[in-house]
C-alpha cells in the first residue's frame, strides 16, 4: 500500500470517528436500573428516582428538547441531578426554564460538581438560579421525601473532586427514624471519588456522575480516561457494588473538553428501589 493510500485511509477513519463522535453526543439513551435495598419498606418497593448528571448546558436546542420529551412520560416524582449544570455562560439563560420543566410535578434535588466552581460559572449566581427553578441544593445536607406514609432521606455532599465533600456532616443531617421501619438513605455526589468515604457509612445507595462514562471509550464501553482520583475504571459507569454499598455512576447528558462521545452515549437513568435480592442492570435503550 502506498503512502498516499495509507494517508487517505487514516483521513477517512479520522473523519468517520469525528462524525460518529459528534452524532453520539445526541443519541440519548434511557437506562433503567433496579437496586435492591435492605429492609426496604413494602410501601417503597418500586419507588423510582430520575437520575441526571453533567448537563453541561450550553443553550436550548433540539437535543435539550429531546431530553425534555424523554422525561415527560416518566412517572417518577423525584429527580436527582449530580452536578455540572452549566457548560458556558449562554447555558445559564436556558437553565431556569429547563429545570422548571424537568421539575414540573416533581421534587428536584441537586449537588454541585467541579465545573460549578470553575470560571466562567458564577457559583453564587448558579445557586440562586437553582433555587428560582425549584431545585433543592444539598451542600453537605439532607432532605426528606415522604411516599405512601414512608420516608426516604436524600443526602447531598459538596463536590468530592475539589475536596469539598463532607460525608460525615451530610449524614449527620439525617433526622432519626419516626418508627421501627428503616428509612432508606440515598446519597448524591458529583464524583464517584466519594465512595471510599461513603462506603459502609450508612447510605443505601450512592448516585454519582462526573466521569461521563469515560466519554471516549473503546468498543464495549471501556473508558480511556475517567478523571477520577480515588477510584478506578470499575467505577466509571453503571451500577457497581462493594462492601454492601451500591453506587450508580451516570454517563452524563452533556460533554466537556472534546464535544464528542464514542461507544458511550448520554443517558437518562431511572433508578428503581426494590425489595427482592439481586443486582440487575438491563442494557440501555436508544430513545
Amino acid at each position: 500500500m502506498t503512502t498516499a493510500l495509507i494517508v487517505a485511509a487514516l483521513a477517512a477513519a479520522a473523519g468517520w470517528l469525528a462524525f460518529q463522535g459528534r452524532r453520539e453526543t445526541r443519541r440519548l439513551h434511557l437506562t433503567t436500573v433496579e437496586v435492591p435495598v435492605r429492609d426496604l419498606p413494602e410501601e417503597l418497593d418500586g419507588f423510582e428516582i430520575i437520575h441526571l448528571s453533567d448537563l453541561h448546558l450550553t443553550g436550548y436546542g433540539p437535543y435539550e428538547q429531546d431530553l425534555l420529551r424523554a422525561l415527560r412520560p416518566l412517572p417518577a416524582r423525584v429527580v436527582a441531578i449530580t452536578g455540572d449544570f452549566l457548560g458556558g455562560p449562554i447555558g445559564a439563560q436556558a437553565l431556569i426554564p429547563m429545570l422548571m420543566e424537568i421539575g414540573r410535578d416533581r421534587v428536584v434535588f441537586g449537588v454541585f460538581g467541579n465545573h460549578d466552581y470553575r470560571p466562567p460559572v458564577n457559583t453564587e449566581a448558579l445557586a440562586r438560579d437553582l433555587a428560582r427553578a425549584g431545585v433543592r441544593l444539598l451542600v453537605n445536607d439532607a432532605a426528606v421525601v415522604t411516599e405512601r406514609g414512608r420516608r426516604l432521606h436524600f443526602v447531598g455532599v459538596d463536590d468530592p473532586h475539589t475536596g469539598r465533600a463532607d460525608v460525615e456532616r451530610a449524614l449527620a443531617a439525617v433526622p432519626p427514624p419516626q418508627g421501627h421501619e428503616r428509612e432508606p438513605v440515598i446519597l448524591l455526589a458529583h464524583s464517584p471519588d466519594v465512595f471510599p468515604d461513603a462506603e459502609g457509612a450508612g447510605a443505601d445507595l450512592i448516585l454519582a456522575g462526573h466521569t461521563h462514562g469515560g466519554q471516549i471509550c473503546l468498543p464495549g464501553g471501556f473508558p480511556l480516561h475517567t478523571n477520577t482520583r480515588r477510584v478506578g475504571r470499575r467505577f466509571s459507569a453503571g451500577l457497581v457494588e462493594r462492601g454492601g454499598t451500591p453506587m450508580f455512576v451516570h454517563r452524563g447528558i452533556g460533554t466537556s473538553g472534546l464535544r464528542m462521545r464514542l461507544f458511550c452515549p448520554p443517558e437518562v437513568a431511572v433508578i428503581r428501589l426494590v425489595r427482592r435480592p439481586g443486582l440487575q442492570q438491563p442494557p440501555s435503550e436508544p430513545r
